[in-house]
């Protein structure tokens, strides 16, 4: 059993305060446990693929979560994800979801607009993708989605992927090995977007650097009242 500890945290992230950390990676560990996850509590941006996890329970209390990937995993429930009120990417293609059943308990994530649980770049899917309907019971279920799969459902260019559904339905109706139709998928998030942002210690450093400049000017004015003082004294 390979789990989540504060040593591996630091380690990845460079921070030394759990609550610091807004970015993490843990791609491809071989994690079984997520530890002591839960103490990341200003976590935005999360990476879990290519492990081997199985339950979520302990990611309750990332309430600043907003992208989660869990792809590549052995994940049957989602039991634990409800709690993160501010998730608004969630990747789950490759695990073991066996129905929409499953999804249920994301109903009330509001702020969810990105759900994946197919991605057609990696071959990775679930279970529940091999029922044709899945797609349609996944829009009705999460009105606020905007994308599924990487494909947009609401919003501009949402025509052509209903245009694609209706075709791919029908055909699926008249054959039992029919390919589904290909076009335009948005693609996950880029590597790059998991590096920690430097703007904050930028901004730091600006700040600094003008209070360093302020500090120096008005030590120039002291030292020049200073001199015309003493120059008055010594006539």
């Amino acid at each position: 059993m390979t789990a989540v500890t504060k040593t591996l945290l630091k380690s990845i992230s460079g921070e030394f305060d759990m609550e610091s950390i807004h970015s993490l990676s843990l791609k491809n560990l071989e994690l079984t446990e997520l530890g002591c996850i839960g103490e990341c509590t200003g976590l935005q941006r999360l990476d879990l693929s290519y492990n081997s996890l199985t339950r979520l329970h302990l990611l309750v209390g990332l309430d600043s979560l907003q992208t989660l990937n869990l792809a590549a995993n052995r994940i049957t429930s989602l039991e634990g994800l409800q709690a993160l009120e501010n998730l608004e990417n969630l990747n789950l293609a490759g695990n073991l979801i066996g129905g929409v059943d499953a999804l249920r308990c994301l109903t009330g994530l509001e702020k969810l607009q990105c759900l994946r649980l197919r991605d057609q770049t990696t071959g990775l899917s679930n279970p529940v993708c091999l029922n044709i309907r899945y797609v349609a019971d996944v829009g009705s279920m999460f009105p606020h989605l905007t994308t599924l799969d990487g494909e947009r459902i609401q919003g501009r260019g949402s025509e052509v992927f209903q245009m694609f559904k209706h075709i791919n339905d029908a055909v699926a109706c008249r054959s039992d090995e029919s390919e589904s139709t290909h076009y335009a998928i948005e693609e996950w998030v880029p590597d790059s977007f998991w590096e920690p942002s430097t703007k904050f210690d930028k901004s730091l450093m600006g700040d600094a650097q003008q209070q360093l400049e302020d500090l120096l000017k008005s030590c120039q004015r002291l030292s020049s009242v200073a001199e015309e003082k003493l120059q008055q004294l010594g006539s």
